[in-house]
C-alpha cells in the first residue's frame, strides 16, 4: 500500500492515475462509508482500530488527491519515494490513555474542526458517543457541527441530548439558538438566549447571541440595550461596533420618509432633521469600520443638514396671492394696483422661502407624513 514514505493511495484504494477529481471523491467517499461502518461495528478493538486507521488514511487521501495543487505535490513526492530504497517504519499503534481509552475521540475532533474538516470531526465525535453515550460536551460538539454542515434537526437532537446530561451548560443553550436562528424561528432562538444569560450572566457570547435575537425579531432598543452592555466588556470588537452603529443608522432611515415619486428618501420635518443628526453622531462615535455603514451614515448627516438650510419654491397656494394681484392690477383706475402687486409678490417670497424640509413636506401625501418615532424600527 506503500513505497517508502509516501502512502501510494493510488493503489491502496484502486485510483486510476487519470481519475478526475469527481471521480476520486465518489471511490474514496464508497471507502469512507465502509470503514466507518466497520469501525463502529467492530467486534474486536484490534479491527475496530485497523478500520479507524483505514479511515484516517482515506481522509488524507482526500486532501491530497481531490485538490489539483495538492495532487501535483502529491504525485511528485510519490514518485520521488518509489527511487529510494524502503526503509523500515516503526508500526503505528494507538498508546493506551488511562482508564483503557485507546483513542481520544474528542481531543481529534476538536482538531479537525480547527482544521476546517467537519466530516472528519463528525465521525470523530459520532465514536465518542457511540463509546460514551453521557459525554455532554461530545454530543454538544456534535451537535455544533451538523449545525455546520446544515443538518439542523441532527443538531436539535444533539443538542437536547447534550442538555440532558448539562442542564445548565449555558453554551449549549446558546447554540440550540443557533439552530432555532437558522431554521427562522427567532422568537424561540431569543428564549434560549435569554435562558443562557440567566445560566452565565455577564459573558460576552451570551450577550451578543441575546442582542442577535432581539435584532433579528426588530426589537432594537432592547438590543442596542445588550449591544452596549457587551461593547462594555469587548471594546475592541469589531462586528459589535458595527451592529451598535448599524441600530443608529436604522434609527436615523426610520426618521425619513420615502417620496413617493423620486423613491428617494427625504427629510421631512425640523424634529426629523434634528433626531438624524442625533442618530449619527452616535452611529459615528462607536467608530464602525465597515466603510459602507460610514458612508451611509455620513450620507444622512447630508441629507439632514440640508433639510435644514432655507431656499425658495414655488407652491400652488401662491395662485391665491398672484391672481388677484394680476386682476387688481390689469383694472382700469387703479392707482394703487402697483402697490398691491409689490405687496403679493413680497407676500409670494415670504411664502415660498422656507427650510427645505418644509418644501418637503408640503409635496407629500398626508398619508406619508407619520409621526418619526413610529417609523424608525423599519429593517
Amino acid at each position: 500500500m506503500t513505497t517508502t514514505d509516501v502512502p501510494d493511495y493510488y493503489a491502496e484504494f484502486g485510483i486510476g492515475a487519470g481519475d478526475s477529481a469527481e471521480e476520486i471523491g465518489r471511490k474514496l467517499d464508497r471507502e469512507h462509508r465502509s470503514w466507518a461502518g466497520k469501525a463502529s461495528k467492530a467486534p474486536t478493538s484490534d479491527k475496530r482500530r485497523e478500520a479507524e486507521d483505514k479511515v484516517r488514511r482515506v481522509l488524507d487521501a482526500r486532501k491530497a488527491l481531490t485538490d489539483p495543487s495538492a495532487r501535483a505535490l502529491y504525485d511528485q513526492r510519490l514518485a520521488r519515494s518509489r527511487k529510494k530504497a524502503p526503509e523500515p517504519r516503526e508500526p503505528r499503534v494507538p498508546r493506551p490513555a488511562p482508564g483503557g481509552a485507546v483513542r481520544d475521540w474528542v481531543g481529534i475532533a476538536e482538531r479537525n474542526i480547527a482544521d476546517g474538516d467537519l466530516q472528519a470531526a463528525e465521525y470523530e465525535l459520532r465514536q465518542a458517543v457511540h463509546h460514551d453515550d453521557r459525554n455532554a460536551y461530545a454530543w454538544r460538539l456534535l451537535g455544533a457541527v451538523h449545525q455546520d454542515l446544515g443538518a439542523y434537526q441532527d443538531a436539535l437532537q444533539e443538542h437536547r441530548r447534550a442538555l440532558q446530561l448539562a442542564p445548565d451548560d449555558a453554551a449549549n443553550h446558546v447554540l440550540i439558538g443557533n439552530v432555532h436562528t437558522a431554521l427562522g424561528d427567532h422568537h424561540t432562538a431569543l428564549t434560549w438566549y435569554m435562558k443562557a444569560d440567566e445560566l452565565s450572566p455577564g459573558e460576552l457570547a451570551t450577550e451578543l447571541a441575546v442582542g442577535d435575537g432581539l435584532y433579528a425579531s426588530s426589537r432594537f432598543d432592547e438590543a442596542l440595550t445588550w449591544y452596549e452592555k457587551a461593547l462594555a466588556h469587548s471594546p475592541g470588537h469589531t462586528g459589535l461596533r458595527n451592529q451598535i452603529s448599524r441600530i443608529w443608522s436604522l434609527r436615523a432611515e426610520g426618521a425619513m420618509i420615502t417620496h413617493p415619486v423620486s423613491r428617494r428618501l427625504v427629510v421631512a420635518s425640523e424634529e426629523a432633521a434634528r433626531r438624524i443628526l442625533h442618530c449619527v453622531d452616535q452611529g459615528l462615535a462607536v467608530r464602525p469600520a465597515d466603510p459602507d455603514l460610514v458612508g451611509r451614515l455620513e450620507f444622512y448627516r447630508g441629507l439632514a443638514a440640508e433639510s435644514l438650510g432655507k431656499t425658495w419654491r414655488w407652491h400652488r397656494r401662491m395662485l391665491w396671492v398672484v391672481v388677484p394681484a394680476v386682476v387688481v392690477l390689469l383694472t382700469p383706475a387703479k392707482a394703487y394696483g402697483v402697490f398691491v402687486v409689490i405687496a403679493a409678490l413680497a407676500l409670494v417670497a415670504w411664502i415660498g422661502f422656507r427650510p427645505r424640509w418644509w418644501h418637503t413636506r408640503a409635496s407629500l401625501p398626508r398619508n406619508l407624513l407619520t409621526p418619526p418615532q413610529q417609523s424608525w424600527s423599519r429593517a
